[in-house]
């Protein structure tokens, strides 16, 4: 018996999606390749700017250094000795911000008295001259080898007949200003006739520049100048002689 066939239309099977990755298999490997290599491009970068920015400061310190060590730089020490002269106390002296008037005072009271002063000591008025000039600046050093140039004032050669010492009487600052006045009185001896006494009078002004080498420190410690420089005689105290 021969059965009777029957077709039976079944859908045919749907071939299966291709990948993405068949389809564009450029694009995906050139993700795959970012993924694995850029981020160590990128911390290669990192690593080179950070290399070039350490170089830039290492450079920049190099040349601070090279400056520092082409630069004197003295610091000045303050020692404390007893009467043997052994070191009791010492340390690095601070600079005054302000200069206190009683050293000013000091300052001007020797510089007066080794202007002015006259010894028949040739060694002993050279080294009056040379520390007061210490403290002098252009305008008053002129001022000073324009008085000293005349044969009466020259302290050479006054020394050769006479002696002057030189007493401050007064030294007073001006308020608000740089400018002193110094009274003093001076008393000659000469080497025959009477005592001579006179009495003076100086405006000064004054400025103070701390000193920043070695002969300056020892020459002149804190720094005080004269900048401007008169004086005159205003009197012969009653009963010195004429």
């Amino acid at each position: 018996m021969i059965g009777r066939l029957v077709r039976r239309d079944t859908p045919s099977p749907e071939p299966p999606a291709e990948s993405p990755f068949l389809e564009r298999p450029y694009f995906e490997g050139r993700r795959a390749f970012g993924g694995m290599f850029g981020d160590l491009a990128r911390g290669k970068r990192n690593w080179q700017l950070i290399a070039f920015a350490q170089t830039a400061l290492l450079g920049a310190v190099l040349l601070a250094y090279l400056r520092i060590s082409l630069e004197a730089r003295i610091t000045p020490y303050v020692v404390e000795v007893d009467r043997h002269g052994r070191a009791m106390a010492f340390g690095p002296a601070e600079q005054l911000k302000k200069t206190d008037a009683r050293i000013a005072i000091a300052e001007l009271s020797l510089f007066v008295r080794d202007l002015r002063a006259v010894s028949s000591d040739v060694s002993a008025q050279r080294e009056f001259l040379l520390r007061a000039y210490a403290h002098v600046t252009d305008d008053a050093r002129s001022f000073l080898d324009a008085y000293f140039a005349d044969p009466d004032h020259d302290p050479r050669l006054l020394g050769q007949r006479l002696s002057r010492t030189v007493e401050v009487t007064s030294i007073l600052r001006l308020p608000d200003s740089d400018l002193w006045r110094i009274q003093w009185v001076e008393r000659e001896l000469p080497l025959a006739g009477p005592t001579r006494e006179t009495a003076w009078e100086a405006v000064a002004t004054v400025a103070v520049r701390p000193p920043k080498s070695i002969e300056r420190i020892e020459a002149n410690p804190i720094g005080l100048y004269v900048t401007h420089l008169d004086w005159v005689q205003i009197a012969t105290p009653k009963g010195s002689p004429r």
